[in-house]
């Protein structure tokens, strides 16, 4: 500096020190300061040190402010583009949507020349999104800037292009990649297994199975313990569940296991998913025995899984066992295990493990939901205490700061119908209009189901007026046609055709609904009403043997939430 000889690299390479996750921008900004005085005018170079150490500190609106910067001055080039990318992909909840969009608008705005390394981390950048919209764009944009497969192409970028266009959907796309990789020599593991994925994620399992027995033939000579085998055989195993092919998915757990192929979380996590969807339980936990004996730990999905499929099989001691076992191992429960719980005690028709669930939900600060109020709803509606059940709307949402939805309202519609309220389920559709929920299907189908079974032509009216008035979906997509033939089968019977069934018959047939008048055309016989027709049966009644085995199961659950019924202990 004494004797004037620096020029604009030397500051560069001593901007690099600074720039670093651990520099500062005051540093960074004191040094450009130098560099002017010393009569040096920044290039891309320098802009890209310090666009470099704004994306490494996470301080991506800085790094935006240095590409405003360097769009007024010098310019930018690949490299630039490249590191914003890199900087998305280090840092995924840093860059959003918007900012990617806009990198992608720079290469086309400076004509920049993109080249493979480019290509690779935009790819992984946008494939983290999982937005196939932008997908294409990216694909488009590089088109545009004149980027197609060089003859030497590195198998990495092969594999992260099938990538990208097997989550476009464009299956076509990546066999003609495959297909040129292919040609070009033998494909690695690595691009085996992510062919695989794509078929796998796109539907395509025995195409999949086939690329698989390949990968075998071309590397499993010297065993398939590899990360690659791994990969590929975590991809069938979940192409196999996906299929509820449980039966399959564990003959190549086997084989995995044969073969000396490490399993991993994910797999097993799957595996369990998979038997616990069929109901197999059973298989669920030898599974969940092989995790701890291989030591690989169950994580919350394992065991959230495993309480799922424990509720929905009745089995509620086993889910609570587990739950206990969970919270021993450090493992904080969310609002899906909860709501599991909540669920299981429903069907044991437990009002007090349900309270108990609801306490220890409030005490691992974990709020009730739409979901868990909908449970409770049908709960009480089931234990005749519609009081309760309306006290749930009235005073959880408000309580736990969330909005009753339309389902948590049908339900309670149900419930008054279940318990002979249809006038008090057809004022919740008019409050639940009031609170800004529009009905949907499910809510009309329970209603006109209700007002079916106490025949009332008052409020058939209403409702087939009020869904022909709705300002929302039109009334074909609100209206179940079998059960608004039976309505005006019943407007017929009742001796109300001429004052209300003709008009909403031609009002109905105008909204699309391909309904008959009744009596023409093969109408139902009103000795042989049809299965939409029929009276609401109400759901999960129990035998009095059933009601004593549950009495008796209450001291031992009770133990399980610790036994003072104000917060889940240890079971284990």
């Amino acid at each position: 500096k004494a004797a004037r000889r620096l020029d604009v690299v030397s500051f560069n390479i001593l901007l690099k020190q600074h720039c670093g996750a651990d520099g500062s921008e005051e540093e960074s900004r004191a040094l450009l300061q130098d560099m002017a005085g010393c009569g040096l005018r920044p290039n891309v170079a320098t802009y890209n040190s310090l666009l470099g150490g704004a994306l490494a500190a996470g301080d991506v609106p800085r790094a935006w402010r240095i590409i405003d910067e360097m769009e007024a001055g010098p310019g930018l080039d690949a490299y630039t583009v490249s590191i914003l990318f890199k900087g998305y992909k280090g840092r995924r909840r840093a860059m959003d949507s918007q900012s990617f969009d806009r990198a992608l608008t720079l290469l086309d705005r400076y004509s920049v020349k993109v080249d493979e390394v480019l290509v690779n981390v935009a790819l992984e950048a946008c494939v983290g999104l999982r937005d196939q919209d932008r997908l294409s764009a990216a694909l488009a944009t590089f088109r545009r800037c004149g980027w197609s497969l060089p003859k030497q192409c590195a198998a990495h970028t092969y594999a992260t292009l099938i990538k990208a266009y097997g989550m476009t959907r464009q299956l076509n796309m990546a066999w003609k990649l495959w297909g040129d990789a292919t040609a070009r020599g033998a494909p690695t593991e690595q691009l085996y297994s992510q062919m695989i994925d794509v078929l796998v994620s796109n539907g395509r399992l025995e195409d999949a199975l086939g690329l698989f027995s390949e990968m075998k033939a071309a590397h499993g000579k010297e065993g398939l313990g590899s990360q690659g085998f791994a990969v590929a055989y975590a991809m069938i195993v979940r192409g196999f569940a996906q299929r509820k092919e449980c039966g399959r998915a564990m003959e190549c757990y086997e084989d995995m296991k044969r073969q000396h192929v490490k399993v991993g979380l994910v797999v097993f996590n799957t595996l369990i998913d998979a038997c616990s969807r069929v109901g197999d339980m059973d298989g669920a936990a030898r599974l969940f025995r092989d995790m701890m004996g291989a030591d690989c730990m169950p994580d919350l999905i394992t065991y959230s899984t495993l309480i799922k499929g424990y509720c929905v099989r009745g089995e509620l001691d086993q889910a609570l066992e587990l739950f206990g076992l969970m919270r021993k191992k450090g493992i904080r429960p969310d609002a899906i295990v909860f709501n599991s719980l909540l669920d299981g005690c429903a069907k044991k028709q437990s009002l007090e493990l349900c309270q108990q669930v609801v306490r220890a939900m409030e005490d691992a600060g974990v709020n009730p939901s739409n979901h868990s109020a909908s449970i409770l709803i049908k709960l009480y509606g089931r234990c005749r205490d519609l009081d309760a059940a309306f006290k749930v709307v009235d005073e959880m949402p408000r309580k736990y700061g969330f909005r009753p939805n339309a389902a948590v309202f049908t339900c309670l519609m149900s419930a008054c119908i279940a318990n002979g309220r249809l006038e008090s389920a057809m004022d919740l559709r008019v409050r639940m209009i009031r609170a800004g929920e529009v009905p949907d299907e499910k809510t009309y189908s329970t209603l006109l189901r209700g007002a079916l079974r106490s025949s009332s032509v008052e409020s058939l009216c209403v409702l087939l007026r009020a869904a022909l008035q709705e300002d929302g979906p039109p009334a074909r997509h609100l209206l179940d046609e079998e059960l608004v033939q039976q309505a005006l089968l019943v407007l017929q019977r009742r001796r109300a055709w001429e004052e209300h069934g003709r008009e909403l018959f031609g009002r109905l047939r105008e909204a699309g609904l391909q309904v008959r008048a009744p009596g023409v055309g093969g109408a139902e016989d009103s000795k042989a009403p049809s299965p939409a027709g029929r009276c609401c049966q109400q759901a999960f009644s129990q035998t009095q043997q059933y009601r004593q085995q549950e009495r008796r199961a209450q001291p031992q659950r009770r133990r399980a939430f610790g036994g003072t019924g104000n917060s889940i202990g240890a079971v284990m």
